[in-house]
């Protein structure tokens, strides 16, 4: 797809459309150096300094590398790092934290079901450790918080899934901060009941129960915030 020049309002968008795109539809190839800024320029019809403002957000989302004193390369980008730009909405939003647990709702019983089938004996060894790791820190309930989380991002890690893996850890950043609010409140029993349960699935192969427990959790994660919100 050949680059066009820029006539439009919106110029500094534009540029970082078109630019994005020649990367995603593999006009540029992973490991290729891009045209250098006035290049760039030139073809566009710009100043360097909106193409500088482009390629910025291209480093940002993880598309693009720039090398000192060689220029700037297609990344080995996973399908999901351009989910990063979801980060500034989710700390502005003022009702993200119910978003991103309503969001949790629909899709952690999945992960937990596809993790389930995809684990292996390794995995299923590190999701024991990331249990008894809660169950150690149970007392302190700050920590607690911290290995409960980490215990989903595991699962996430385990479905072997770039996407479903870059969406826990964007939502991890948000979610971090009002956890240990909520076990403040609700204590360690439901997470110590629900982990345990859902370690026993995983490892017994039992994808189903794990999807139902997992959807039970969430539900009742969903309802405590809600009581305490």
């Amino acid at each position: 797809m050949p680059i066009k020049k820029v006539t439009r309002q919106s110029v500094s968008e534009q540029v970082f459309e078109q630019l994005k795109e020649q990367i995603l539809s593999n006009e540029w190839k992973k490991g290729e150096k891009i045209p250098s800024e006035n290049e760039l320029a030139a073809l566009l019809g710009v100043s360097r300094v909106t193409v500088r403002n482009a390629l910025q957000k291209l480093i940002s989302l993880g598309l693009i590398e720039t090398r000192f004193g060689e220029g700037s390369f297609i990344t080995d980008a996973l399908p999901g790092i351009s989910m990063n730009s979801l980060i500034p909405i989710a700390y502005l939003k003022e009702n993200s934290l119910q978003e991103i647990l309503e969001y949790r709702r629909v899709l952690e019983g999945n992960v937990a079901e596809l993790a389930t089938k995809k684990a292996s004996a390794e995995d299923v060894a590190k999701l024991e450790e990331a249990y008894l790791a809660m169950e150690k820190v149970k007392d302190d309930l700050e920590q607690f918080s911290k290995a409960d989380l980490n215990f989903h991002l595991l699962l996430a890690n385990i479905t072997k899934n770039s996407l479903i893996i870059q969406t826990f850890y964007i939502f991890s950043d948000v979610l971090n901060r009002a956890f240990s609010q909520i076990v403040t409140k609700r204590g360690n029993s439901a997470g110590i009941y629900y982990h345990k349960l859902l370690f026993e699935a995983v490892k017994g192969s039992n994808s189903l129960d794990a999807k139902r427990i997992m959807d039970e959790h969430m539900e009742d994660l969903y309802n405590t915030f809600q009581t305490n919100i």
